[in-house]
């Protein structure tokens, strides 16, 4: 299996509840949908969805983050089908009101340093002692 490499560059955070979505249209009423919101970062959103949307499509969104709502315009990246009659969607901030920017930035910021940080793992050298050395040194052999 293909390891999948995460190409964003801004940290996300899980997100807890759910976020009401509904395809942005210029007139009209928006009809909601509401489902559960899975991370967020300052450049994107994912969630979860029983509508399929397509790449492109431009979804108006609102979050709640600790009792705030935010309204965000967003364009969807991705789309992955998770069962049937249900999707996962990646979208990526487009527009957003300078007021609600700031508030989203500042939860954000609190959201991120309040969750504990997993710490990557990194290989350790092995100290190349003498010992280890004479240890790996094959035995030389006596000639006839």
């Amino acid at each position: 299996m293909a390891k999948t490499t995460d190409k964003r560059s801004k940290t996300r955070v899980p997100l807890k509840g759910k976020v009401r979505h509904s395809e942005y249209q210029v007139l009209g009423t928006p009809v909601f949908h509401e489902n559960a919101a899975i991370d967020l970062s300052g450049g994107g959103i994912s969630f979860e969805t029983s509508r399929e949307y397509r790449v492109g499509n431009l979804v108006l969104l609102e979050v709640e983050l600790e009792g705030d709502r935010l309204q965000l315009l967003v364009c969807v990246a991705w789309i992955k089908k998770t069962g049937p009659g249900a999707y996962q969607v990646g979208a990526e901030l487009m527009a957003l009101d300078p007021a609600h920017k700031a508030r989203l930035k500042g939860h954000l910021d609190r959201m991120s340093h309040a969750r504990p940080v997993r710490k990557k793992k990194t290989a350790r050298k092995k100290a190349v002692t003498k010992k280890a050395v004479a240890k790996k040194k094959p035995a030389k052999r006596k000639s006839l």
